[in-house]
């Protein structure tokens, strides 16, 4: 293996779990502030956007082949 090559291996790596914590942290950061100010408003944005954040990061984890699930 090149460095090159070694690289982009470190780089997929570190992005996919960056995308990880970055969708846990604004959830559990927007949950704050959903729970701050309780509005429906509030609470509909934080669901629409933690629904889209767990697509995400499931979408990404499946393409890489992370993703396992036991049909037993």
């Amino acid at each position: 293996m090149d460095a090159t090559s070694i690289i982009r291996l470190a780089l997929s790596v570190i992005s996919d779990r960056l995308i990880t914590i970055l969708a846990l942290l604004t959830s559990f950061g927007l949950g704050c502030w959903t729970m701050w100010g309780l509005q429906w408003e509030r609470v509909a944005t934080l669901a629409i956007y933690v629904v889209f954040a767990y697509l995400v990061v499931t979408v990404k984890e499946k393409s890489n082949g992370k993703l396992s699930i036991s049909t037993e």
